[in-house]
């Protein structure tokens, strides 16, 4: 199997600054907004990395050799490796284009199909050229006054990325050395430590994202 990216993705920022500031508001302190900014890239980079994946629409070509062992599930189907699948734009089986009436998806599955029936697939490769991925926060959806018919982004991935953005602002303001401070009479203070089996810095963020991970098979 191998992906190669025809279209990439527009944006890859997984927030926007207007979101960050109004959800997080005043415990943010006073960065800048280009400041805001490149932690809303980074976050957005993390989360990308943690899930392995990529969020936003991409169009995409996937080949498929029919060969190798555990391509074709036990239901006939091909499991695609990008999702949500927004279109299919074409399907070649060894070169030879099949017609949009020859195949159908069902979430990530890849079918043949001969009128309502599945069938198995044959042949020495099939080719997948399709579009996947979710309309980020800020994209627009129309481009060259041709709307997307891609879903927004889940509401609480866009949430587990501002909890970084916030623990990365909230890091910045301290040394990150210092576990806990304690003041005779005032009071004391202890912070989040990130722990060694612990992938994210927000343990919210990382329970969250992990429903989206993509997972790796040998």
């Amino acid at each position: 199997m191998s992906v190669t990216v025809i279209t990439p993705a527009t944006t890859k920022r997984l927030t926007t600054l207007e979101n960050v500031r109004m959800d997080i508001g005043g415990a943010m302190g006073d960065p800048t907004d280009p400041q805001v900014d490149r932690f809303i890239i980074q976050a957005s980079q993390q989360a990308a990395t943690y899930c392995r994946r990529a969020f936003g629409r991409e169009t995409v070509r996937e080949r498929f050799d029919l060969a190798c062992t555990g391509v074709v599930g036990e239901c006939g189907g091909i499991l695609l490796d990008r999702w949500p699948v927004v279109s299919i734009a074409s399907v070649k089986v060894g070169g030879m284009l099949l017609a949009p009436e020859a195949y159908a998806t069902d979430g990530r599955m890849l079918y043949r199909m001969e009128g309502d029936d599945r069938r198995c697939w044959y042949g020495r490769d099939v080719v997948v050229q399709y579009e996947a991925g979710w309309l980020l926060p800020g994209e627009a959806r129309a481009v060259n006054g041709i709307a997307s018919t891609a879903e927004d982004l889940p509401a609480d991935i866009e949430r587990a990325v501002i909890q970084l953005v916030a623990v990365a602002i909230s890091a910045s303001g301290r040394d990150m050395m210092v576990k806990s401070e304690d003041v005779e009479g005032v009071g004391s203070t202890s912070w989040y430590v990130q722990g060694a089996s612990a992938a994210l810095p927000h343990p919210e963020a990382e329970a969250t994202l992990g429903q989206y991970r993509r997972m790796l098979f040998a």
